[in-house]
């Protein structure tokens, strides 16, 4: 995905929609992305790896939004960890890797912490 197509909320759902194939229900808020990335029974995969490329421009024209979006990430990656393992089947995972500019790597590393302490 594309962190500088995400630069406002809107944007943000339109790239999980349109990257994810998000299903025709999806509510086009922070509680319908949440329940679909915890999920995810339309894609054919256990296996789940969601790359934001210029992570430092999501939500840009809404930074007062990125903090929600963080913790739905976080939300989303503990639901999956914490599913049970069932026998004979694989245990899904789901990982977020947010690539940054190397200058704001800190910034961002803080930001991503804080909304971990909220949740």
């Amino acid at each position: 995905m594309q962190g500088r197509e995400m630069s406002d909320v809107d944007s943000v759902f339109t790239q999980f929609y349109e990257n994810l194939r998000l299903p025709d229900y999806f509510g086009w808020n922070w509680n319908a992305l949440y329940d679909c990335l915890s999920d995810l029974n339309w894609l054919a995969t256990t296996h789940f790896l969601l790359i934001v490329d210029d992570a430092e421009s999501v939500l840009s024209e809404s930074p007062e939004e990125r903090p929600v979006f963080f913790r739905i990430l976080l939300r989303s990656a503990e639901h999956w960890a914490n599913k049970p393992n069932f026998p004979h089947r694989t245990k899904s995972t789901f990982r977020v890797i947010l690539l940054c500019d190397p200058v704001v790597r800190g910034k961002l590393s803080g930001e991503v912490a804080r909304a971990q302490e909220l949740l």
